[in-house]
């Protein structure tokens, strides 16, 4: 009997200490199904889609959406930006922008556990299949609009071109919303109503000058910034429109931007509104497809060539990359809206953005590039000689093309200096009300002559909190 018990006692502390041990190196993550969501509808996140290792009593957890990672929700968003792990069926919601490029899209996550002593992270994603949907709303016609020639205008959209289907009803009321601003979309045209002015035949003029000044005006209208020179045509500068008169008031694509690709898209939100509570009874999104004649197909981004594609760095110090370093050029999409995929990290060091240096980084935008708030951190391991690190990016542009690989070359010169430096600074997470030590792992020094003679002096910050020192 007395050797039965010891077994027992021993088995117990063992499942202890791989508990204890699981709680630090083990992760939190315990079912991760991912999401299915119809193109251009929503899904709620259920509770057998997302679990973790945490019982609801023991402590705190929290899951947030990285927003700084442009190469995930490309074409939807989780919402909202934190929640509890243990969330309810009708709280984490995705919504799909309705695009009809990609069938999959990614979400990074980053999932929090505060104990009263500790923090721990963990960074994981989500996938999200899209799959057409067997029932939708927003129906595309038997005829698609057409763009016969750069600068032209296609015809007006009516129920031939898209359709809407839902149960007519007293109480519910339909509303279509249109937002470039959100969107970029359309992207090499604009949406306007009315009809252009004709070019006429003047005196003894060839048929063939009509068409060529017909062309000319076109192209007038189309570089217009005001009304004043449309000739006929109107902008359309309302954002929403009850669905009827959305496909009886003439709106029409004017192409306005080549070269472009040879598909442009209007994003439209179709609302469903219960007039009686004023709650969204149902919504749905869609990109309506415009064809323009002439046009080639999209091509994908290319590296700029007055760009070094090489990144000196000092030892420890956090260094900004610039479009001197690293850039890409694409014909058909606007430098701002390119998207850095990186698919080969430093082997040393990480990429990171200066919105929080702390945390490395696997994409960035050109318009954050360009304003110098992507960084490379270097290691923080001194070596005597220099280190050469590569970095492989891909670019990707609007409507998801990417570039060939491109190589960037980074190299740490080895620091020569007596003085005291940073060697590695990964700050701290905690609640409200919590205190936490400053160890090894989050703050280093490093100091040629003696470390232990080197102080630490607080100049700044401490806005919502204290330091204190434990005597030894």
């Amino acid at each position: 009997m007395g050797s039965r018990g010891h077994t027992l006692a021993l088995t117990l502390l063992v499942v202890h200490l791989l508990l204890l041990t699981c709680s630090s190196h083990c992760s939190l993550v315990k079912v991760n199904k991912g999401l299915k969501v119809k193109r251009g509808q929503s899904a709620f996140l259920q509770e057998g889609d997302l679990q973790f290792h945490i019982p609801v009593q023991k402590d705190a957890c929290k899951v947030e959406v990285v927003l700084n990672e442009p190469i995930t929700q490309r074409v939807g968003k989780l919402v909202p930006q934190v929640f509890d792990c243990h969330y309810l069926s009708d709280e984490v919601k995705y919504v799909h922008n309705g695009c009809p490029l990609l069938k999959e899209d990614t979400i990074k996550l980053r999932l929090y556990r505060f104990t009263e002593t500790e923090t721990y992270m963990e960074v994981f994603t989500l996938h999200v299949d899209i799959v057409a949907p067997e029932c939708n709303i927003i129906k595309m016609g038997p005829k698609s609009l057409h763009v016969s020639e750069f600068y032209g205008l296609s015809d007006a959209i009516d129920g031939n071109m898209v359709s809407f289907h839902y149960e007519k009803k007293s109480n519910l009321e339909c509303t279509i919303h249109l937002s470039h601003q959100e969107s970029h979309l359309p992207a090499h045209g604009q949406l306007v109503t009315g009809d252009p002015e004709r070019a006429t035949k003047r005196g003894d003029e060839p048929e063939s000058f009509i068409y060529l000044r017909q062309q000319l005006d076109n192209k007038a209208r189309a570089l217009c910034k005001s009304e004043d020179c449309l000739k006929g045509l109107k902008l359309v500068t309302f954002t929403k429109v009850p669905c009827e008169d959305f496909l009886l008031i003439g709106i029409k694509y004017q192409h306005i931007d080549p070269p472009s690709p040879d598909v442009d898209y209007i994003a439209i939100r179709l609302d469903l509104k219960d007039t009686r509570s004023g709650s969204i009874y149902q919504s749905e999104q869609a990109w309506v497809p415009v064809r323009i004649a002439g046009a080639m197909p999209n091509q994908p981004p290319k590296p700029s060539f007055m760009s070094m594609f090489i990144l000196e760095v000092d030892q420890f110090i956090l260094t900004p990359l610039s479009t001197a370093t690293l850039d890409a050029e694409d014909e058909e999409t606007p430098k701002q809206l390119l998207v850095f995929n990186i698919t080969k990290h430093p082997e040393e060091g990480f990429i990171t953005h200066l919105s929080d240096h702390t945390r490395p980084v696997s994409s960035f935008t050109w318009l954050d590039l360009n304003d110098m708030l992507i960084a490379y951190q270097p290691p923080n391991s001194s070596h005597s000689q220099r280190r050469n690190y590569e970095v492989e990016v891909e670019v990707h542009d609007f409507f998801f093309e990417k570039s060939p690989s491109i190589t960037m070359h980074t190299s740490v010169r080895n620091a020569d200096t007596n003085a005291p430096r940073v060697s590695w600074n990964m700050g701290l997470s905690l609640l409200e009300g919590q205190s936490r030590p400053i160890t090894w792992d989050q703050f280093q020094i490093v100091d040629n002559d003696n470390l232990n003679v080197v102080r630490v002096i607080t100049v700044d910050g401490l806005l919502h909190g204290q330091l204190t020192v434990e005597k030894a």
